[in-house]
């Protein structure tokens, strides 16, 4: 019994740090609901984008701020997947303007992995397992069931 209880339950780096996402996103998710009640979609983004200036402000003070293979490349993908991922804000926020519920509208639009996967598949050329198929299946279900 003493040599279970020492063991240590042992996860992968990045799987703590996707944990750490899933809690800071389900956090900001509920937050949001209430903010939207108070500004419009688009203020409440520029607010967030300010909001963004003290984690920069501590990024640009990185080590680790150079590296990659290609660094213009990088820098032009990253400006486009801000554009895309500030505009996929102001959907969800004017979407909890509208009425939306937190808990319907945020989990309908973490639904974008499955966009992911797909595109990942067509151009990125990365396998779809048999059980990640049925995984999407029950995304569209998912969707289908919270939006009823």
């Amino acid at each position: 019994m003493q040599e279970r209880m020492s063991r240590r339950i042992h996860l992968a780096p990045w799987l703590i740090y996707s944990l750490l996402t899933v809690l800071l996103y389900g956090i900001w998710g509920a937050l949001s609901k209430v903010v939207s009640n108070d500004m419009s979609p688009y203020m409440y983004q520029v607010a967030f984008s300010v909001g963004l200036l003290p984690v920069v402000a501590v990024v640009l003070r990185s080590r680790r701020l150079s590296g990659g293979q290609s660094r213009k490349r990088g820098i032009l993908y990253a400006f486009g997947t801000g554009i895309l991922g500030g505009t996929g804000n102001m959907a969800l926020f004017k979407s909890l303007g509208m009425g939306g519920q937190a808990a319907i509208a945020v989990p309908v639009s973490s639904m974008y992995s499955v966009v992911t996967v797909m595109l990942a598949f067509l151009f990125l050329k990365e396998r779809v397992s048999r059980s990640q198929k049925i995984g999407l299946l029950l995304a569209f279900a998912a969707i289908y069931l919270l939006s009823t």
